[in-house]
């Protein structure tokens, strides 16, 4: 063990603490399912011990470190208050047009289920992208568009 090593641990803890809180605080205001608030609760927290035996397993037996920085957090937190601002106004302008278009309540409450299911999806990409730098969900989700990949010189 080294001191790097023991800073790298201390480091890759307080994230977790921070991610792991921003998620959960974020969870529970989000108007979901509760089913879907259980998995993506679950999902978390076996990410959050999996993020911690990497972390032990780093500063004990060397190698293997995590990619767990200040900038991870800064992103999901970011990210997160992009989400919620999105999911406001998103809210504010079905319950709107429920009132003043007649539109059927049904139809609403089917919309919104859809808008925070995609957005708890989106919630778990960012958690990815702090812990893992998205390389587990980045290649489930396909490659990168030619269109959008650095041109090679």
């Amino acid at each position: 063990m080294t001191g790097s090593g023991l800073i790298d641990f201390v480091i890759t803890l307080i994230v977790i603490c921070g991610v792991g809180a921003l998620f959960f605080l974020t969870i529970d205001w989000m108007k979901v399912d509760e089913t879907m608030k259980r998995v993506a609760k679950i999902a978390i927290g076996v990410v959050l011990a999996v993020v911690v035996l990497l972390a032990i397993k780093s500063v004990l037996f060397g190698g293997g470190g995590t990619a767990l920085s200040a900038g991870g957090i800064i992103g999901f937190a970011i990210g997160i208050i992009v989400l919620l601002v999105v999911l406001y106004i998103v809210d504010i302008l079905l319950g709107w047009l429920a009132a003043n278009m007649g539109i059927a309540a049904p139809i609403i409450d089917i919309v919104r289920y859809l808008v925070f299911a995609v957005a708890l999806i989106a919630l778990l990409v960012l958690a990815d992208r702090s812990f893992f730098g998205g390389r587990y969900i980045g290649s489930a989700l396909g490659e990168t568009p030619s269109i959008m990949k650095p041109e090679r010189k």
